[in-house]
């Protein structure tokens, strides 16, 4: 499988169904509009929906068009996110993928309007899907688990007072749980339900998403350590200038780049014992995560 090819076209895919979702940028308020599809057009390597989408195949769904809403509803919250965090009272970054955050854009109360619409708009999405009902039902559940408390917006909590106090492995690990390994689980998860997989092989996506998702997050603290600002789109060095809570910091640099292979390996390791060789596509995008370099 050429994974430059498979990414290009699941992602083309993946952009073309946002776009016909999103409201366009004339539709009023235009400047809610504009805001809603400035960062989510920026440029995302759209891996959450994309994991979604293989997922689904290889659990033996057919029908894309069935489980693409679901997969964008995930982006969107993803989005939702990343909006967020780049506001002054969050990490306070002024560039996101290479361009000016949204709040340098449209200013700070409107980036967090953005974000919140981004939110609703997902679950509006993902209503409409043209699915049964329970499957939704289910979709959705886990989908605000990974959201909310529990999940992304929980482990931003842990995230942010966690800065500038001593970081502990307890601590990191909780976090990115939380942070971004939860929306990654979920990513799959959801493929599984949209095909409506059994429980058993819901509960492997569960476990293989998490440990993908930390692996995720690793990768990223590495690369905010020794990423070139060019290729992240944002500044780096900037979680030890904060004092935030990251594995590097807690373990090293070296323990941290073994552990996000062991986490992969993990990942890797259940997906083939379940799938056997229809599971290559996740595979190769598991690797792809832990050795990106932005």
């Amino acid at each position: 499988m050429d994974l430059q090819v498979f990414l290009r076209e699941k992602k083309q895919l993946i952009d073309e169904a946002l776009d016909r979702y999103l409201p366009k940028e004339t539709d009023p308020p235009e400047t809610l509009s504009r805001a809603m599809r400035y960062t989510l057009f920026a440029g995302g390597k759209r891996i959450r929906p994309i994991l979604t989408l293989t997922t689904y195949e290889i659990c033996g769904g057919t029908d894309v068009d069935a489980v693409m809403p679901l997969a964008c509803s995930i982006e969107l919250i993803h989005t939702f996110s990343l909006i967020h965090d780049d506001l002054p009272a969050m990490d306070d970054d002024d560039y996101r993928r290479g361009k000016p955050a949204s709040h340098k854009v449209f200013g700070e109360g409107m980036a967090i309007l953005a974000g919140d619409a981004l939110f609703a708009y997902a679950f509006d999405l993902a209503v409409r899907a043209p699915l049964p009902a329970p499957v939704i039902l289910d979709a959705l559940k886990e989908i605000l688990w990974a959201s909310g408390r529990e999940g992304m917006i929980g482990g931003q909590v842990e995230d942010l007072l966690a800065e500038g106090t001593p970081p502990t492995p307890e601590k990191v690990l909780r976090i990115h749980r939380r942070k971004t390994a939860a929306l990654i689980r979920a990513s799959l998860v959801v493929g599984g339900i949209a095909a409506q997989a059994d429980a058993e092989t819901l509960g492997v996506l569960k476990e293989a998403g998490l440990a993908l998702g930390i692996a995720f997050q690793i990768v990223d603290d590495i690369l905010d350590e020794v990423g070139e600002e060019e290729a992240l789109g944002k500044k780096s060095h900037k979680d030890r200038a904060r004092g935030k809570c990251t594995y590097p910091r807690v373990f090293g640099l070296e323990r941290a780049r073994k552990d996000a292979f062991d986490y992969r390996d993990r990942a890797k390791t259940l997906l083939s014992q379940r799938f056997s060789d229809r599971a290559k596509p996740l595979l190769s995008l598991a690797d792809f995560i832990v050795e990106r370099i932005y």
